[in-house]
């Protein structure tokens, strides 16, 4: 692994670090990019709280804000993957699936997930 995670904390192997404002809840590595779900508290309105960074620390984005599928304003994201078109698709709470470019956080598709 070209990381390390310490709470909130990314450590990567060049020695570089980032800090971010909770714990980070899972990552996943796309063509050297580090895609970072933290983990905000349930009482924190917290929505943009998927990021980007190239294995060499630098930052690439922060996920936009979203219009949804309801009218909830604490909707932050909860689980990421890749497809099976290896796409990257993020997950929020309020039952909405965003398919993103991994290089550039522009969202490319949405669908409501229930």
């Amino acid at each position: 692994m070209n990381y390390t995670i310490a709470s909130n904390n990314i450590i990567f192997e060049n020695g570089y670090s980032l800090n971010f404002e909770y714990p980070i809840k899972n990552t996943l590595l796309i063509n050297n990019i580090v895609i970072i779900l933290v983990d905000p508290p349930f009482d924190r309105i917290y929505n943009q709280n998927v990021f980007a960074v190239r294995i060499s620390g630098d930052f690439l984005w922060r996920i936009g804000k979203v219009s949804l599928y309801n009218n909830s304003n604490n909707c932050p994201y909860v689980g990421i993957i890749v497809n099976d078109s290896n796409q990257l698709v993020l997950f929020n709470w309020c039952d909405t699936a965003i398919i993103v470019d991994p290089e550039t956080g522009e969202m490319l598709n949405k669908y409501h997930t229930k």
